[in-house]
């Protein structure tokens, strides 16, 4: 129930978020925030997400050999290269935009600041989820959140521009980093003597480049084709989409860190130190839980999607309802497709992932460039990208499927589709409904009763999630 709570709390957090800045900026001020986000998220997924994967790939193994710590120690210089990199890269590209000097000097020192705090954050409040301390990470996500909402807040009031906001968010992961962090050192047992690397020649090979390569390509799909948008339709044109495209986002971001909290550190220690066949296995039942999950929470959020533009959204942002209901169709693929890519993590077999990540990529770029070209409007655009993400999901199906054979519960996936279908024809009838704040309240509280509903009949039907749920993660060392 804590989790529960404090996702929902998240949840709650991120729409105020949303709400509070779309008040406070305009189009064009959240399109130089997504700007500042995109070589952030370049960063975060490019650099430091394959390093950070495969860190958790290893949480288990390194806690149960008393070396996690003195593995992290070598992650410190990491963490500040990539950080360094992201200011470089914003500043190579800020060269070629009408900026002054200071203006580029303080960007660059946000993106750094940024990079740096939510790298740390991530890292520490993942590392708390997986040995088991779900409260603690629950309530370190809840004080950034938080903190950085107040921050932002604040900062934006004072100077109204994207790069306030940027930086009053930097500052609210850089405290829940560091609260996080100290109770991650706390938990841990004390580490045994010695120097142990955080990574060999070999998971360098075979693992992290690789994987840099697939989520490089995943950047592009989720936030470097900002670059094109500004480009062809403007600032004010990727404001729209950002804020149309970031509520998708965030409640997609926030239902999967609640699925993955719950269920990945379950996954990761079954997969750890076992067969191929029980590897297989394992991703047979986590596909079988979270795949039907997700179509469900697609058909709800679609429904959902006129009552938080009504709820969430300031009314100079009214005319991104559309691109509210594309970004939810972009993120289920997105997240359907992450899915599947969590098979190459069985056999530790990572540039499996980089033709269908690249697919995505070259498709979205066609699709952005064609519509530019035939001087589409930018919601004909963001249509045509949708193709995009489809593209990347089959594929990704596809070629995880030549890696690791993995079976369909046939019983839950239909049960799903036969769900969604029913939702969707309910919020078909509802769309003209969400006109104001009392009649959009209650949309969306009706609408979370009938997931809640859904869910739990496909928690009835699915043999997976019992087989995961039955693990125990065994943190021995939380009694010292």
């Amino acid at each position: 129930m804590l989790l529960v709570g404090g996702r929902l709390a998240s949840v709650l957090l991120a729409l105020a978020s949303i709400r509070i800045s779309t008040t406070l900026l305009p189009p064009e001020q959240y399109g130089v925030l997504a700007l500042l986000v995109t070589f952030q998220v370049f960063c975060g997924l490019f650099l430091v997400n394959p390093v950070g994967q495969y860190i958790n790939r290893h949480t288990h193994e390194w806690v149960d050999d008393r070396t996690l710590l003195a593995r992290l120690l070598r992650y410190r210089h990491y963490v500040f290269f990539a950080g360094l990199a992201g200011a470089l890269a914003f500043g190579a590209w800020a060269t070629l935009q009408p900026l002054s000097r200071v203006e580029q000097l303080l960007d660059m020192v946000a993106v750094m600041a940024m990079v740096l705090a939510a790298t740390w954050n991530a890292t520490s409040v993942s590392l708390l989820n997986m040995l088991g301390l779900r409260s603690a990470s629950v309530t370190w996500a809840i004080v950034t959140s938080c903190a950085g909402l107040l921050i932002s807040g604040l900062l934006v009031v004072q100077w109204p521009n994207g790069l306030a906001w940027f930086a009053g968010q930097a500052a609210g992961m850089a405290i829940g980093a560091v609260g996080a962090g100290r109770a991650v050192r706390r938990y841990l047992p004390v580490p045994v003597d010695g120097d142990y690397p955080l990574l060999d020649a070999l998971a360098v090979r075979s693992y992290i480049l690789p994987l840099a390569a697939a989520t490089g390509f995943m950047w592009w799909q989720l936030s470097g084709f900002r670059l094109l948008v500004e480009h062809y339709w403007g600032l004010a044109a990727l404001g729209m989409v950002a804020v149309g495209l970031g509520v998708a986002n965030q409640l997609w971001s926030v239902f999967e860190s609640l699925v993955m909290q719950f269920l990945f550190p379950l996954f990761y220690r079954r997969i750890a130190g076992s067969s191929v066949l029980d590897g297989q296995q394992a991703f047979s039942d986590l596909i079988n839980s979270l795949g039907p999950m997700y179509l469900v929470f697609a058909a709800a959020t679609l429904v959902a999607a006129p009552a938080l533009v009504t709820l969430f959204l300031a009314s100079s942002y009214e005319g991104v309802r559309m691109f509210v209901f594309l970004g939810m169709m972009a993120e289920c693929t997105r997240a359907l497709g992450n899915l599947f890519a969590v098979g190459a993590q069985v056999e530790k077999r990572m540039g499996a992932l980089i033709f269908p990540y690249a697919v995505g990529a070259v498709l979205l770029t066609s699709c952005l460039i064609f519509a530019a070209g035939i001087g589409a409007n930018i919601l004909q655009a963001i249509g045509m990208a949708i193709f995009a993400g489809l593209g990347m999901l089959l594929t990704m199906i596809l070629r995880v499927r030549r890696l690791v054979s993995f079976k369909f519960d046939t019983r839950c996936w239909i049960a799903a589709m036969l769900l969604f279908g029913c939702i969707a024809c309910i919020g078909w009838m509802w769309q003209s409904l969400a006109e104001t704040w009392i009649v959009s309240l209650g949309m969306l509280m009706l609408t979370g009763l009938i997931t809640v509903l859904a869910w739990a009949v496909l928690y009835w039907m699915s043999p997976g999630i019992q087989r995961l749920l039955n693990v125990r993660l065994m943190p021995t060392f939380l009694g010292k």
